[in-house]
């Protein structure tokens, strides 16, 4: 435990960096779990029944969800390696 508490006061200035990667990761994999739902649903409720609309909008929906998660993920990367390169930084 003082080990934890030794490395984790060296975050310093990277406090916010360090919380805010694990929530768009969090987000990133969100998303990446509600595609194959919105796929399911285009199969059940759109090719079963011939509604294009339905494919058509639950479609849009999933590339809305694909954007959300590559702007996620890339913001995620962004602040993990701040905040990895900045604690690598402090602990030297």
């Amino acid at each position: 435990m003082h080990v934890l508490k030794t490395l984790l006061a060296e975050v310093k200035e990277f406090k916010k960096d360090s919380i805010l990667t694990p929530l768009f990761m969090l987000l990133e994999v969100a998303m990446e779990m509600i595609i194959p739902l919105m796929m399911a649903s285009i199969i059940d409720e759109g090719v079963n029944r011939g509604d294009m609309h339905h494919i058509f909008v639950i479609g849009a929906y999933m590339i809305l969800a694909a954007l959300i998660g590559l702007w996620a993920g890339m913001r995620g990367g962004k602040y993990g390696a701040r905040a990895s390169a900045g604690f690598a930084r402090n602990l030297r």
